[in-house]
């Protein structure tokens, strides 16, 4: 069976976005895996992949790493699932991964970078203070005072996707598909580390995002 190296927290919370990526796109292929859950210091348990990241995903022959080359590996090796349904599906994808990473995740960063300690515990708090801290060159609280600005900003930002989830009901047609999965994780990682209102609840991208909570079934945490 697929093992998934997934970054873990208190009461082993799951919370990296291109983690829940990689997972609702097995959820919804019904591809069997069991996740190994590591905390940001626990690099021993990953030292094999020769890097520091999760998501790995380890396999009979070998492992995998990054989110992306993850569900490039699914799409080869289980054809059946068509996880990409042609090639516009995988260009689509591939930008999407791009944008979410590189443009989103740093938005969505400064509206929760002051909570996520609170759902880590241990060696892991410190850990995340101190790399964060050197990473952004100042306090993790120095984004709180333009939170609603950046909440603002994510929403009209993320507006190609909102009229693309009316017209259609998920982001890859009329059913869910990998391009909803790369998404999804920005969603998921807002909405168990932080208690701030990122989208109102009449949000065709909040229905979107609460649809695929349902489709997941809450088979992992």
């Amino acid at each position: 069976m697929l093992k998934l190296f997934d970054l873990s927290g208190k009461n082993d919370l799951r919370f990296s976005p291109p983690c829940w990526n990689v997972k609702l796109c097995l959820i919804l292929n019904n591809i069997e895996f069991v996740t190994i859950p590591v905390r940001f210091t626990d690099k021993d348990k990953i030292s094999f992949s020769k890097q520091k990241l999760v998501p790995i995903l380890d396999y009979k022959e070998g492992f995998v790493s990054d989110s992306w080359n993850i569900i490039i590996w699914l799409n080869k090796n289980y054809p059946e699932k068509k996880i990409f349904i042609n090639n516009s599906s995988k260009n689509f994808s591939y930008f999407l991964y791009l944008w979410t990473s590189r443009q989103l995740l740093p938005i969505l960063f400064k509206i929760i970078a002051h909570d996520i300690p609170n759902v880590l515990e241990g060696d892991d708090v410190d850990y995340y203070i101190k790399t964060r801290e050197e990473r952004i060159n100042g306090p993790i609280k120095k984004f709180v005072p333009f939170i609603s600005s950046s909440i603002e900003e994510f929403r009209k930002l993320i507006d190609p996707i909102r009229k693309i989830i009316i017209n259609n009901g998920y982001i890859s047609g009329e059913n869910p598909g990998i391009e909803d999965c790369i998404f999804f994780g920005n969603l998921k990682w807002v909405d168990v580390c932080s208690s701030c209102k990122l989208l109102d609840d009449e949000d065709p991208i909040y229905k979107w995002y609460k649809n695929l909570l349902k489709l997941a079934n809450q088979q992992i945490t």
